[in-house]
């Protein structure tokens, strides 16, 4: 017994040896029985969270694997016959969001994203190893798979599951999005009980007979819309319009909780808010776009080092990278600016940045030499 061990303490012996596929946001199982968890697509049904979980995704399946293994390479880089590459890998990187796990079945020739709800992980007595049970499904037939036989991408694993499961962004958000949700519904209503007339018609001396008042409403609509609508108004005698105003405290709630909600998620998901369009405290406020880039690129590590190192254990490839860096810059304004400080500073000389902008693609090849005689359009003899 340690020595900050408390007294009487009894360690829980633990018996369970099959655990769910993933974490809290589909149906899985444990030891056979079901369990019920929220689903998923509801989350995305959130503007905010399918905005961040569309970027990670797709940024990091625009990127293109490196290795010297040939046979590694050409299955990730061509690793289904139904989809594309980038398909692929983005509905890789959008259910690691989701649910914190990504399942692949190595055996198999064409790689395929099974769901977490077709997964189940059973634990090996003594730290032995893994078995995956995936579930039968269209062609796939039933198969018990080893750890090394499985690509199991995960997401910072859950302690309760002796860290084997992934945990999702989402968990963190579930308050959150509650609270997003429930007033956002109750803003709508808001919006539909308060503002849903255009004005208010009064006429002096009629009856209250529904018929005429329903009547009275019609002929004011045709004689001041369609084509007359914007023109000069002209009431008869006992008519009397007036023209709500829309309620601003109605839309500063709803712009308040867009960005409390673009805030906490941006936050949960590691990307700044500027990526995403907004949010009420901005990373502009204290940083320029390129340190938001560098920002962005080295919070997507928390995603790209989780399938780097599965891939490097399960392919045999020690030296697989992913190229993330050209992702943004798409216009090489980056490298430009990057080769520019550099010769400024006397880092680097103007033939060596006319090599490297050669080689990246940007200048063609057989670019005139560098003539530093010539500044400003005129010579320095003239």
């Amino acid at each position: 017994m340690g020595l900050l061990t408390p007294r009487n303490y009894h360690r829980t012996k633990v018996t369970d040896t099959a655990y769910p596929s993933g974490s809290g946001f589909y149906w899985s199982s444990v030891g056979g029985s079901p369990i019920a968890y929220v689903n998923a697509e509801g989350a995305l049904k959130n503007t905010n969270v399918y905005a961040v979980i569309n970027r990670i995704a797709s940024d990091i399946a625009s990127a293109h694997f490196k290795t010297e293994n040939r046979s590694a390479l050409n299955r990730l880089e061509q690793p289904s016959r139904l989809i594309s590459r980038f398909s692929f890998w983005q509905s890789i990187l959008i259910q690691l969001c989701l649910s914190g796990n990504a399942y692949v079945p190595l055996p198999q020739s064409n790689f395929e994203n099974v769901p977490p709800s077709d997964v189940q992980i059973n634990y090996l007595p003594g730290n032995t190893g893994i078995i995956y049970t995936f579930a039968e499904s269209n062609e796939r037939q039933k198969m018990n798979l080893r750890d090394d036989q499985t690509l199991h991408f995960r997401l910072m694993p859950d302690p309760d599951y002796r860290y084997l499961i992934g945990r999702s962004p989402l968990d963190s958000l579930s308050d959150a999005l509650t609270i997003a949700d429930k007033t956002m519904n109750s803003n709508l209503k808001s919006l539909q009980n308060q503002i849903n007339a255009a004005g208010q018609l009064k006429i002096s001396n009629v009856t209250n007979d529904n018929l005429d008042l329903a009547d009275a409403r019609t002929e004011f609509e045709k004689a001041n819309a369609g084509d007359n609508a914007g023109r000069l108004m002209v009431l008869p005698d006992g008519f009397e319009y007036k023209q709500f105003e829309m309620k601003a405290d109605v839309f500063k709630a709803l712009n308040e909780n867009a960005s409390f909600s673009a805030d906490q998620i941006s936050k949960a998901f590691g990307v700044p808010s500027d990526m995403l369009g907004g949010g009420s405290s901005t990373e502009s406020q204290h940083s320029n776009s390129e340190q938001i880039k560098a920002l962005y690129l080295s919070n997507l590590n928390t995603y790209v080092h989780p399938i780097l190192d599965e891939l490097k254990q399960k392919l045999n490839a020690p030296d697989l990278d992913l190229d993330i860096k050209d992702m943004l810059d798409v216009d090489d304004s980056t490298m430009v600016g990057q080769m520019n400080t550099l010769v400024s500073s006397g880092a680097m000389s103007p033939n060596q940045a006319q090599f490297m902008l050669q080689r990246s693609g940007y200048l063609p090849d057989g670019v005139p030499e560098y003539d530093n005689s010539w500044k400003g359009g005129k010579s320095n003899a003239n």
